[in-house]
């Protein structure tokens, strides 16, 4: 909302600029003063929401893509299928650790937005002085935004995320490693050729959607300065529109595809074989999954509560109990980056662990449920020594009923 309101008044500062120039009064200066500080309280309260909108929606992203990774691994007998892991993948790389993230996508939109914005606002202005004015200036406007929002042609070489893969492992088995290199370059040299043939392209528009008024503030001297101010702010804001990379939005729907992918898949799937419908469930039960879940892309706090607390949240203020239980302030401090260190060293800064540790943070989650409330555990079969001095503790303090899935069928129960 910040980003749209910023936008918005500083489209109608222009506007209110232009017709103040148009038609002077007697104290011109002062309202023109106005509208500068509104034009400029616009640019503040865009660029002060910008961060927080970016964050809120990688927090959304993140936050997403945990939860369905804690339902798929909450049914019983639930088997992935094997394309997930391609979708799961590529989910936790654009959205939650590599560039460009969702919330680079709100910069993209809000510079976009704005621009479109101020362009019309000026070009209502226009019309209220002359409305034959805003015709050119509006037709050069929509077709420089057309241009840069343009669809984008699939060349050979240039291929998204879904794509690569596949073609990388048919040229290995091709032996056709260089040629693909080759078309790779190729597709890139194209893709640089036709972002500079659009730029020259917006350029004229630009020139184009200020010769109008410009023209026309030699026949309408009573309105000279408000017409070429026109002129101005329209070759400036159709220009402006070249600044505009639409590669992140385009990651970010790509990242949403894949984000719908992994939602479906842990979606309960009626009448299936051993699967516990996320419907049933009662209220407060935890299904700890025979393999849990190992997720290198999220660092050791979103390890912990899979998304259940805020991206800035402390564990240990939120979670005493937990932390003190499986002894993660050690943990933390082992890691060069405490709680915020990804765990696994494929990307920047981050750390590989061993198979102990991660048995250490797989039994944290279900202390960190049972903190949060739950008092009923659902086990595939005997837990591993974690997780059941975890259950043990537990148990002692709050009545929490252990039931256990043996391979039969049958369910029993344990203190």
């Amino acid at each position: 909302m910040g980003v749209v309101v910023g936008a918005v008044l500083r489209g109608a500062g222009c506007a209110a600029g232009i017709l103040l120039l148009g038609y002077p009064t007697a104290a011109v200066l002062w309202w023109l003063i106005g509208c500068w500080l509104l034009y400029q309280a616009g640019t503040a309260l865009g660029t002060a929401a910008l961060a927080p909108t970016a964050r809120a929606r990688d927090r959304a992203a993140r936050i997403r893509l945990l939860r369905a990774v804690q339902r798929l691994g909450a049914a019983p007998g639930r088997q992935a299928p094997e394309p997930l892991a391609t979708h799961m993948y590529a989910a936790a790389g654009v959205a939650i650790r590599w560039e460009p993230k969702p919330g680079a996508a709100v910069a993209v939109l809000a510079h976009l937005t704005g621009s479109l914005l101020t362009v019309t606002s000026a070009c209502v202005a226009l019309a209220v002085v002359d409305p034959t004015l805003a015709v050119g200036p509006g037709l050069c406007a929509a077709v420089a935004a057309g241009l840069v929002v343009r669809p984008r042609r699939r060349r050979e070489g240039d291929m998204g995320w879904a794509g690569r893969d596949g073609r990388d492992r048919r040229a290995e088995r091709d032996g056709g490693a260089g040629r693909d290199a080759r078309a790779g370059r190729a597709g890139w040299d194209a893709r640089r050729r036709e972002a500079r043939i659009v730029t020259v392209l917006i350029g004229v528009l630009a020139a184009g959607a200020a010769i109008g008024p410009a023209l026309a503030a030699a026949r309408r001297p009573d309105a000279a300065a408000g017409l070429c101010a026109a002129a101005v702010l329209l070759a400036r804001f159709v220009y402006g529109l070249t600044a505009v990379d639409l590669t992140a939005v385009r990651h970010w729907r790509v990242t949403r595809r894949h984000l719908r992918e992994v939602e479906r898949a842990a979606e309960p799937e009626e009448g299936a074989p051993g699967v516990v419908p996320t419907g049933v469930l009662p209220a407060g039960l935890i299904v700890v999954p025979a393999r849990a879940s190992r997720l290198g892309f999220a660092d050791l706090a979103a390890n912990v509560h899979l998304g259940s607390l805020g991206p800035d949240a402390s564990v240990p203020e939120r979670l005493p109990h937990t932390v003190r239980l499986c002894h993660l302030a050690d943990l933390a401090q082992s890691l060069p980056r405490g709680w915020r260190t990804v765990l696994s060293a494929e990307f920047a800064g981050g750390v590989d662990l061993d198979d102990e540790t991660w048995r250490r943070i797989a039994a944290a989650r279900v202390s960190a449920l049972l903190e949060g409330g739950a008092r009923e555990v659902l086990l595939p079969g005997d837990p591993d020594p974690f997780l059941a001095a975890v259950l043990a503790d537990w148990s002692t303090r709050t009545g929490v009923r252990v039931r256990v899935r043996v391979s039969a069928g049958r369910e029993g129960t344990t203190p």
